[in-house]
């Protein structure tokens, strides 16, 4: 006979649902609540100066998403953030935003997203066809113009182009600049796919490649765009920029005191022709964007100097010599070139016995095709340190002064090439007791009244004790173990939000260690170089402007 199913049974299933919910929630604790928005790209993939444009961020959780942070002071005039994969804004550039690779952000009620890398660009912007992957298939394209497309595997993207004879026309791929997988090879061909033109990997580029060709017969031809290694796909995304622009890979000086203004020329393969831009550093900037062309010219080229908060000394040629040494204090930034082949410069500096110094080169960094090698003299020109050739960043010489005097560093390209591709800058530091901070934080969210905790690490000198921590930026915060014990070399840091936070709030702050060394204090900013190599794993140096700065999301309760 049939017996019914036993109450009991009944009177489990809803906690055998709650069990099975809870088991899946312990698998995924992020599957039962809303998840933070994160980008993969925006259409289009550059910015007009001066323009009001429709702008869409793509990639995932992007409802409600309608709070935009841009590197280069957009203005929202609305948004529609009602897709997942897609929120639309109208935006207005301001007329002076120069030529440049930029960071963007975006918000909800869910949490913010980590950047996404753009380009401010006075090329207008077509979108690539997508069926462009032969020859008698290239994309025609009225220069000057930029395409933003994506590289495909194991195949290649062409682009047909009319010129006239005596046309130069340059050629860029920027796609590791701005933390696409691609590594980018360009090629420029006649009809017949002769080649006319190569280029992979320029110098001081990170991967990225470009290329001009003066035309000596009118007609048609053809752009090549590939993956060195034949990947390919929606995560090697490019821009490709056409037309008449100069080829700069840095201005110089390649740094500014922050708070001050500069006149820069520009190093590069092509920069005979262009003028001396003239631009101030505001006080609290980690780069200033800069962008020049040709008088008359219609297109930019761009480039960036670091901002520094030390003075900055520029070689007086002819310095080769420790008679004609260009004399400088320290701490400061040495900014100089090598304008012809086997050029040397000496550098002369006044120290005491005791005192500690450390000269960092910066090369590949700042967009320079140099590599340097660095020697420490005293004054009667004997070498007493010098740098690896083997050295895993970009040059270095310390030493502990032996008596005091005068010193040179004297600074020579590796391989003794010169010319107007070729520049440096040198961080020339005095070392005493301190400290340095980073962590692995490039963005945290918490809903109003809520914490969320920071691990910053410390990198100690000479230097034991306790360094307290505080945050800039944040109002109404509160915080909590602040302090970095005495020999620890690292501290969480606490900080809940006041219950005014608003939900989709998006700020950025930074964390600064301070500390009391003999009869001064200490204080050092937290750098982010951790979380921002994991997050750009493509690029050898990643986005200088945004180093130091977390994004902070205020999540609804």
């Amino acid at each position: 006979m049939n017996l019914p199913r036993p109450p009991i049974l009944r009177r489990n299933r809803p906690v055998l649902i709650v069990r099975a919910l809870l088991l899946a929630l312990l698998a995924d604790p992020a599957a039962g609540f809303a998840q933070s928005p994160s980008l993969t790209h925006t259409s289009p993939g550059a910015l007009a100066p001066g323009q009001t444009l429709a702008f869409t961020l793509h990639g995932a959780n992007l409802s409600g998403a309608t709070n935009l942070w841009t590197g280069f002071g957009a203005k929202v005039l609305s948004a529609n953030a009602t897709n997942a994969s897609a929120a639309k804004y109208q935006i207005s550039l301001p007329a002076d935003a120069p030529v440049g690779i930029y960071a963007a952000r975006a918000a909800s009620a869910n949490g913010v997203s980590s950047p996404v890398l753009l380009m401010v660009d006075d090329l207008a912007s077509v979108a690539d066809a997508g069926t462009n992957t032969s020859l008698t298939n290239a994309q025609r394209i009225a220069w000057p113009v930029a395409v933003d497309g994506a590289a495909v595997a194991l195949g290649f993207k062409f682009y047909r182009v009319t010129v006239r004879a005596g046309d130069r026309l340059a050629i860029e791929a920027v796609a590791r600049r701005l933390g696409s997988k691609l590594d980018p090879v360009l090629r420029l061909l006649d009809l017949k796919g002769r080649e006319l033109a190569f280029c992979d990997d320029e110098s001081g580029l990170g991967g990225d490649c470009r290329l001009a060709h003066v035309f000596a017969a009118g007609g048609d031809y053809l752009i090549e765009v590939r993956d060195i290694h034949h990947s390919g796909g929606s995560d090697h995304r490019f821009r490709l920029r056409i037309g008449d622009f100069p080829l700069v890979s840095l201005p110089f000086p390649a740094a500014v005191k922050a708070g001050t203004k500069a006149t820069f020329d520009f190093v590069g393969p092509q920069v005979e022709k262009l003028k001396p831009v003239a631009a101030s550093a505001p006080p609290n900037a980690m780069r200033l964007t800069l962008s020049t062309k040709f008088p008359g010219g219609k297109s930019s080229a761009f480039a960036s100097a670091l901002v520094s908060n030390t003075p900055e000394f520029m070689d007086a040629e002819p310095n080769n010599t420790a008679e004609t040494a260009t004399t400088f204090t320290l701490p400061s930034g040495l900014n100089g070139r090598f304008l012809k082949p086997k050029d040397r410069d000496f550098w002369k500096f006044e120290a005491m016995k005791g005192q500690r110094v450390l000269f960092t080169a910066q090369t590949r960094s700042i967009g320079s095709a140099s590599e340097v090698m660095l020697q420490l003299r005293d004054a009667k020109g004997t070498a007493i340190a010098s740098s690896s050739v083997n050295d895993a960043g970009e040059g270095s010489v310390t030493n502990t002064i032996p008596a005091d005097g005068a010193y040179f560093l004297v600074v020579d390209e590796l391989i003794r090439r010169g010319g107007p591709q070729h520049a440096y800058r040198i961080e020339a530091e005095l070392l005493t007791p301190g400290f340095m901070l980073d962590t692995d934080v490039e963005k945290a969210e918490a809903t109003p009244g809520g914490s969320f905790s920071v691990k910053v690490n410390a990198t100690r000198r000479d230097f034991p004790g306790p360094i307290t921590l505080s945050v800039l930026g944040l109002e109404g915060a509160q915080l909590a173990e602040e302090v970095i014990k005495e020999k620890a070399t690292n501290g969480t840091l606490k900080i809940t939000l006041p219950e005014s936070a608003r939900p989709g709030l998006l700020t950025h702050l930074r964390i600064v260690g301070k500390a009391k060394i003999g009869e001064s204090e200490v204080q050092a900013a937290t750098r982010t170089t951790p979380a921002l190599k994991k997050l750009f794993p493509a690029m050898p140096f990643p986005p200088r402007e945004l180093e130091g700065s977390i994004a902070l999301g205020v999540k609804a309760k």
